[in-house]
């Protein structure tokens, strides 16, 4: 996490986005910890020439790893801002809170902006005294859950399907999904990775086949021949959520990438043998 010295924050995490939303998810955790504008914040990822290593993006972690990741780092660059606003408007640290992107006093209307503190600290640094922070406006931390198995969300799907036995056609009439994801950052990004997920899992269930001829050639060699679940294929979606924070990381969220896709196929081929 690094201050710039028009008071941006840029974020850069060893994991890349590939449609979970991370560049709006860690914007807000940002702001939860520094009280930044989300609309500040600039996440670089992808990138291993200025990105931490890390072991990348897998088994539903981001939200809760790098989540933890970049809440620990704005934690600590925090109290560094705190240190040089606080010579800033003659104030001990303790006194001072983050909010709404500046640095206040408790119990005055006095205050500095984080791009104030961040000016002072590149542009006029003989304004500051003698022992101020002497590692700067940018943060690297690393974080571990409290348990090594995951913190994954628990997810229940159930579907009613009408089949025509001659035709081997299924129609998916119904879908309801309860899902667990803990304490959701971004509720719309939620159910937005669970829509997609479940439509993956329809897709693996109903439409989505590798074949191949006796001489091992791939005969779905473009979407043409693959076929992917459309809007047509994917019913209304009905999700409910329960919230229960987990004890094991930073704000109580689960990783919940995967909970879309791992349900359907099951519950699709149930529905179609119950019926």
């Amino acid at each position: 996490a690094r201050l710039t010295p028009d008071g941006m924050l840029e974020l850069r995490i060893g994991a890349h986005s590939h449609g979970q939303g991370l560049e709006t998810t860690l914007a807000q955790v940002a702001n939860e910890v520094l009280g930044i504008d989300p609309d500040h914040v600039r996440l670089t990822h992808g990138d291993t020439a200025l990105t931490p290593y890390s072991t990348g993006t897998w088994g539903s972690r981001c939200a809760v790893m790098w989540g933890g990741a970049v809440a620990s780092s704005c934690r600590l660059l925090g109290e560094r801002v705190k240190r040089i606003a606080a010579h800033m408007l003659e104030s001990a640290a303790d006194q001072l809170q983050l909010r709404d992107g500046a640095v206040c006093a408790v119990g005055s209307d006095r205050s500095v902006t984080l791009g104030e503190v961040a000016h002072l600290y590149y542009r006029q640094p003989q304004r500051l005294p003698a022992d101020m922070e002497p590692r700067g406006l940018e943060a690297v931390t690393a974080y571990k859950a409290k348990v090594d198995t995951g913190t994954f969300s628990y997810a229940c799907h159930a579907v009613a399907v009408a089949l025509d036995t001659t035709l081997g056609q299924v129609e998916l009439l119904d879908y309801v999904i309860v899902e667990d994801g803990g304490t959701l950052i971004n509720p719309m990004i939620v159910d937005g990775q669970i829509y997609g997920g479940t439509a993956q899992g329809i897709g693996t269930a109903l439409y989505e086949e590798m074949p191949y001829d006796d001489a091992g050639q791939p005969l779905a060699s473009t979407l043409a021949e693959y076929m992917l679940p459309g809007a047509t294929e994917v019913p209304s979606l009905r999700v409910v959520h329960m919230q229960t924070p987990s004890p094991y990381t930073e704000f109580g969220q689960k990783g919940i990438g995967e909970g879309g896709a791992i349900a359907p196929p099951g519950a699709i081929v149930n529905a179609i043998n119950d019926a």
